[in-house]
C-alpha cells in the first residue's frame, strides 16, 4: 500500500514550505498541492484507489471551495480508512475545532504553522506508522 500526501491551501508560500518539509521528513517524496478544495477534490475523484492511503493537509478558509465543502465532496467516493485528513488552519474558532473533531475523516486539528517536529509526530499516528520506519 502506498501513501500519497495532498496539501490543500490557497497560500502558495505555505504550500511550497509544506511540500519541502513533507519531502525532507520522508513523509512523501512527491506531495501534491492544490490551491482550493475543488481542484483537490477533482484530483482525488480521478486518482482515488482503495489500495492507496491519502493523507490530506487541509485548510479551512479558501476561495472556490473551502475545507468543509471539500469534506462534503469526498463523501461520495472516499473511505475514512484510507482518506486521512489533518485540518491545518489558522482558525482558532471553537466551532471549527468542534466540527473538525466530529468529522470521520479528520484525524487531528493543527494550528499553523506546522513544524517539522509536528510532522514527525503525525508520522507516529496509529493509522500511519506502518508507512514509516521508526527506529
Amino acid at each position: 500500500m502506498k501513501l500519497q500526501a495532498v496539501i490543500v491551501d490557497d497560500d502558495d508560500i505555505f504550500n511550497m514550505l509544506s511540500r519541502k518539509m513533507i519531502q525532507k521528513c520522508g513523509f512523501d517524496p512527491e506531495p501534491k498541492t492544490f490551491l482550493n478544495g475543488r481542484l483537490a477534490s477533482e484530483f482525488l475523484k480521478m486518482d482515488y484507489n482503495k489500495d492507496q492511503t491519502y493523507v490530506v493537509f487541509l485548510d479551512i478558509n479558501m476561495p472556490v471551495m473551502d475545507g468543509w465543502e471539500f469534506l462534503e465532496s469526498i463523501e461520495a467516493f472516499a473511505n475514512p480508512e484510507n482518506m486521512l485528513i489533518f485540518m491545518v488552519t489558522s482558525s482558532t474558532d471553537e466551532e471549527d475545532i468542534n466540527k473538525a473533531n466530529s468529522n470521520k475523516y479528520i484525524l487531528k486539528y493543527l494550528s499553523k504553522p506546522v513544524l517539522s517536529d509536528d510532522l514527525r509526530g503525525l508520522m507516529k499516528h496509529p493509522k500511519l506508522t506502518r508507512f514509516f520506519d521508526h527506529d
